[in-house]
Parts: structure tokens; sequence; C-alpha cells
């Protein structure tokens, strides 16, 4: 069954406009590289800089517009403030923050400093303080638990810690918290706790059932100490009035420069063979490296066009917030879709150099007939897919939430460009490679709809 054709026949000569196109096409990319370069490294997200990626979350009705947490964070290097919508919870009450500040702890504090009272806080309850003073080292799981360090390490839960100073714990009690805490924050929080109560250097330890990892966070733990129960009730005290002014983070991850840069290294070299190979592959394909380096030379310009509006949206997105533009940036996310628009724009360029190569023939040559009849002949084709490939870019694009809110611009945008590029770029740089431009067919031109 032929596809059902969007425009019937069409006669449309294409290749007398390539001169016009290339060149808007070579202003509006020099404009973008222009763009990412007075941007210079504040184009790239932390994948490829290195930095901290923090979530926060504020307290019922103390939330923020987006506009406000820019402002209360322009102070940090290289920001990037997004909304993040998980179920129900108003947008305005959690933020993803990403800086190229590489000190966590830094960027926590600025953040404390920053939203006074309006950052949600930990909450904790204790249930009965009870003397295990017969407890015996082995039925201890070790300090914090028998789970080690992501570094292999046994984790520790007090610095002054031993094995025999853990023989001597002998009260325990059970914790409990509204908001998952992970134990590091809870550890450090208690061992202040019983410097400011003068026991320093108390043994402790640190339980959770099933605990992975110190950075996991859980709803209880078990802490056992060689305090006296009393002494212990009020350390815990002390520990629940700190948590109370400690902010949740709900996320805080942190990219070190070696390995942003590796990122960076392999993300290049993946563009770049991409690219080889498919100059490989059309040039075996069609016998002709002409057709190889036309297909490059178009899906150069899809990605660079893309580059380009990433580049330029800094400018535009106080202006364009109507249309959900905003502060975008190469990350790993934009990379894949970069990948995405190579792999979709080559397809519709070899559907036409396919058509090329059957209107063709045994002739030697390409002329701009042949060219423009290819292109007119499966116009229908190429506009009916790149259309129901853009309406699912538009939805994901307004309805896919922030997570994917710069892969689904990346992808419009390379749509969009891909389709362009095929028509107007691609086909008629074969005719340019082979010197065929200003020498038509002598056929005389006829409206032809062939079924694609």
């Amino acid at each position: 069954v032929s596809m059902a054709r969007l425009f019937g026949k069409t006669n449309y000569e294409f290749v007398r406009w390539v001169r016009p196109a290339v060149i808007v096409s070579l202003v509006f990319i020099t404009i973008g590289l222009v763009a990412a370069w007075q941007r210079g490294q504040g184009i790239f997200d932390i994948d490829f800089t290195g930095g901290t990626s923090v979530q926060v979350a504020f307290k019922e009705n103390q939330g923020l517009d987006i506009s406000s947490v820019r402002e209360a964070v322009s102070s940090l290097p290289d920001v990037a403030v997004s909304s993040v919508t998980v179920g129900d919870v108003p947008a305005n009450l959690r933020y993803k923050i990403d800086t190229s500040e590489r000190s966590g702890d830094a960027v926590e504090e600025m953040l404390r400093t920053s939203f006074p009272g309006r950052l949600a806080t930990y909450s904790m309850g204790f249930g009965e303080i009870v003397s295990t003073a017969d407890k015996s080292s082995g039925d201890s799981q070790g300090p914090a638990g028998s789970e080690a360090n992501e570094d292999g390490s046994d984790p520790k839960t007090s610095k002054e810690s031993s094995p025999q100073a853990l023989e001597s714990l002998s009260t325990a009690v059970e914790l409990d918290f509204p908001q998952k805490i992970n134990q590091v924050t809870l550890q450090e929080t208690i061992e202040q706790a019983f410097k400011q109560a003068g026991h320093e250097g108390v043994a402790f330890e640190l339980t959770s059932p099933g605990m992975q990892t110190r950075k996991k966070p859980y709803r209880t733990w078990s802490l056992s100490t060689s305090l006296a129960p009393e002494d212990t009730r009020k350390v815990l005290e002390q520990v629940a009035g700190q948590l109370a002014s400690t902010p949740i983070y709900l996320s805080a991850n942190s990219i070190g420069g070696k390995v942003a840069g590796n990122t960076k290294v392999t993300a290049v070299y993946a563009l770049l063979a991409s690219l080889v190979m498919i100059v490989a592959y059309v040039w075996l394909r069609f016998q002709n490296v002409a057709f190889g380096l036309a297909a490059v030379v178009a899906l150069l310009h899809d990605v660079l066009v893309t580059i380009a509006c990433i580049a330029l949206s800094v400018y535009v997105a106080p202006y364009l917030g109507w249309a959900l533009v905003d502060d975008f940036k190469i990350s790993l996310d934009v990379v894949a879709a970069l990948l995405t628009i190579v792999g979709f724009s080559i397809n519709d360029t070899i559907v036409i150099f396919d058509r090329m190569r059957e209107i063709r023939g045994k002739s030697s040559a390409v002329s701009t007939e042949m060219v423009d009849r290819a292109i007119n002949q499966t116009l229908s084709r190429t506009i009916l897919t790149s259309g129901t490939a853009l309406l699912a870019a538009i939805i994901l694009y307004c309805l896919g939430g922030q997570g994917i809110h710069a892969f689904a611009f990346a992808i419009l945008i390379g749509i969009i460009s891909g389709t362009y590029s095929t028509i107007v770029i691609a086909s008629p740089i074969v005719l340019w490679l082979q010197g065929s431009v200003g020498n038509p067919a002598p056929v005389k031109r006829q409206a032809i709809a062939e079924p694609t």
C-alpha cells in the first residue's frame, strides 16, 4: 500500500534555494558558536566540568518561585537551577541546583544561609532507652553494622571507637525519622552532640536493617552507646535539636575534575566515531564517496545547529519562558540527544539518496533535475515521518518534566534541523561535489509523483 501523499504531485525546484539556505545556516551557526564561546565553561553541565549537584526541599508554605531561587544562589559559579516535580508535591518546593563549585560542604552551607528558616529539616523521635549491660562484643555487627564503605573499608561510627571500646556498649535505643536520613549525616550530628555534652570519644555503633552504604538514607536506626541511659537521653535530646536545624538535602553528588574530563573526551569520541562510520557506510552503499561526505556535512550541520540553539538559550530564556525555553547546558543527556539526531537525520537522507540512485540509473553523474525529482518524490514521506517524530518530541518537551527537558529540547531542534538539511543541504551537496550544479539535464521538467 503506497503512503498517502501530503502534497500530491509536486515539482519544487529545491536546488535553486541551496545558496540562500547555506548562507542562513552559516550565519546562524556562527552566531551560535560565538554565543558558546562567550559562555565558556558555563555552557557545559557538571557532567563535563565537575562540580556539585544538590536537591533541596522547602517547607510547606515556604516555597519560592524559580526566579527567586536563582537570584538567591547566583553567587555560586556556573549555577543552574531547575524545579523537580515528584508526585503531588508542588513544583515550588523542590529544586535541583548544579554548580561547578566542587566542595559539597561549601554549597550546602551556602544554601543553608541563603534560605534561613525555609528549607525542610529533619525531625527525630526515639523509643525507650534500655540497658544492655550484658551485651557481648560477639553480638555486635561491628561499627555501624557489618557493611563496608564505598571504598571497601569498614565503616566507623566514632573516630575513637575500637573493638575493645565497643565491648562496653551498654545502652540501646531505636531512633525514628519521618524523613529518611543517611548514616553520614546522623553520625556526624551524634558525634557533635557527644562532644558538646563532654562525652567526646565515647564509643557507639549505629545500624539500620538492610543497610547497604553509609550514604543511603533510612527511616529507622539503632543506636548503642557506652553511656548510661540518662546521659544517652540528654544527648539524644540535643541531637534532636540539632537535626531540627539541619536542612534535608534529597540528594548531594560531587563530580571530580578528572572524571568530568574523561567524560568530555568520551563524548567527543562517540560523536566523531558515529560520523566516521556513517561516511564509511554511505560510501560503501552508494559506491561513491560524494554521498558519504554529503551525508556527514548535513549531520554536522544538524549537530552544530542544535549546539547553537543550546548556546543561545541563556540569552533568550528571559523572553521565551512562555515557550519553556530554559538556560540549557551540554550534558550527557544532550550528548545522547545529539547521537539520536544523527541516527534520525541519516535515515531520511539515505531514502532520498536511494531515490536519486534509482532516477540516475546508468548515468555517470547526478544532475540538478535528478536531485529535484528525488526530493519531490520523497517529500510526502519526509514530512510525514518528521511530523510524527516532531509531535512526539513536542509532547516530551512540554510534559516530560525537568529531568529530560534539555534532552527533549535538543531532540526537537534536531528534528527540525534534520528535515531542513535533508531537503536543502545533503542532496544538493552531492551535486556540488560532482561539479554538476548549473548543468540541468536536457529533458523537460515535469511533475512526477511516484509511490514512495
